[in-house]
């Protein structure tokens, strides 16, 4: 139980009087310096898990939760009974196959690849966030459909297959809604004239921005019969990917459908598939926060120089205390007190400093872009106009008792070493 009079001299030893000034002053700038680390670090924190938001968002906009597909082979044959044990699984909220593969895709001489996929457009917007990328045009247009033969050349196919390019792609081709472009397949088609190239006239029905370049730039959505005919699979599929109600029981949902579905299905779980990417963001957040951490430490130096001050300024008067009866642990108490308060107003700042920046956070972005003229997050490069910022109560919290103990742990010293004082020597020589 905390002594009252113990916590009050503890209190008068953190205000000074007028010719002892500069002990007040080293007691404001610890608070100070705990406040900065704890602020900062939630900052940060908060900054590094928005980003980590953001990104996976992206990911998960183009991409499925998991994705079910052959192991060594580039087709699925049982799709459809696997399709149908999928479904059962109580996680999974909605299934889809798919087809995928590459091809360049050329118009107006202009060349590049891309990464296509064939889906089933009624089942995808149940499956991916792609119906909500969607930023001209729509998929319901990707089934074939029939165009003005007037404005066909003579003899050309009146039916055309649409497709659906990512924005950034459609830019590099100079490509716009009802334009047309040719896909040719890396893997010709094998005649008695030789390999000839596998080639097809598709219309432009769509165009999506997902805000994950990788994908704008490089992806396009054709429809599932059109992909199986191009790639030469028949009536087989790449796999299926499916959604499921919890993003974050992605590994464990594609570990039971392992079991469920057995060789040589191979279900993979969009943690699997992007691990090198995620792995990274977590070692560069853990990183930021061991190197903050350090700013705490070091200002919970400055606690201890501080309450060493202390303990060479109060030495006759902690003399004093002993002579009239204070026990060592009594004095300890009373410097541990100090350290405590200093911690524990330090952390409640910087709490209440790094909620408050982060909550504002775009006014300070403001400021030093204006300042300095810079663009912090380019919209061409980031997608996104502002930091985002992702904070958690469990991070606060841990950020504040942290530096608490920190600070607690600075004050053994110098609580050690005011207990150890001889009021004998002290009131003789001191």
């Amino acid at each position: 139980m905390v002594s009252r009079v113990e916590f009050q001299i503890g209190m008068r030893h953190l205000r000074s009087r007028r010719k002892r000034a500069f002990v007040s002053v080293t007691t404001w700038i610890s608070i100070l310096g705990i406040a900065l680390g704890v602020m900062t670090l939630i900052v940060v924190v908060g900054v590094m898990s928005g980003f980590e938001r953001e990104l996976r968002t992206k990911i998960l906009g183009t991409q499925s939760h998991v994705v079910v597909v052959e192991a060594g082979s580039n087709a699925m044959r049982g799709w459809r009974e696997a399709l149908s044990e999928v479904k059962k699984q109580p996680e999974v909220i909605a299934a889809s196959p798919f087809v995928y593969g590459q091809a360049m895709l050329t118009a107006r001489g202009a060349v590049t690849g891309a990464v296509i996929r064939g889906i089933d457009p009624a089942r995808e917007a149940k499956v991916s966030e792609i119906q909500k990328n969607i930023q001209t045009g729509g998929l319901e247009r990707l089934v074939r459909f029939t165009v003005d033969r007037s404005a066909l050349p003579p003899g050309a196919e009146p039916l055309r297959a649409g497709i659906v390019l990512g924005s950034e792609l459609a830019a590099s081709l100079g490509l716009k809604l009802g334009d047309e472009v040719i896909m040719v397949s890396p893997t010709g088609t094998i005649t008695p004239m030789g390999v000839l190239p596998r080639t097809k006239r598709f219309q432009i029905v769509g165009t999506f921005r997902s805000g994950y370049y990788q994908f704008d730039s490089g992806m396009a959505y054709i429809s599932l019969e059109e992909a199986q005919r191009f790639f030469g699979l028949g009536q087989d599929v790449t796999g299926i990917h499916l959604r499921i109600r919890d993003i974050f029981a992605a590994e464990r949902v594609a570990q039971d459908l392992q079991k469920r579905l057995g060789l040589p299905f191979w279900p993979r779980s969009w943690q699997r598939m992007n691990q090198s990417l995620f792995s990274a963001l977590k070692t560069e957040k853990t990183t930021m926060t061991i190197l903050l951490l350090l700013v705490i430490v070091v200002a919970a130096f400055n606690i201890m120089g501080s309450l060493v001050m202390v303990v060479m300024e109060k030495g006759r008067e902690i003399a004093i205390l002993k002579s009239m009866g204070a026990t060592r642990g009594s004095i300890l108490r009373i410097f541990f007190y100090q350290g405590a308060i200093i911690g524990l107003a330090g952390s409640i700042f910087g709490t209440l400093g790094g909620l408050v920046l982060s909550w504002k956070l775009y006014v300070l972005e403001d400021f030093l872009e204006k300042f300095f003229g810079l663009d912090i997050l380019p919209p061409s490069v980031y997608h996104i106009d502002r930091l985002p910022v992702d904070l958690s109560a469990f991070n606060v919290a841990v950020t504040a008792i942290v530096a608490v103990i920190i600070s607690l742990v600075a004050t053994l010293y110098p609580a050690w070493r005011a207990s150890r004082v001889d009021p004998v020597e002290m009131l003789r020589y001191g």
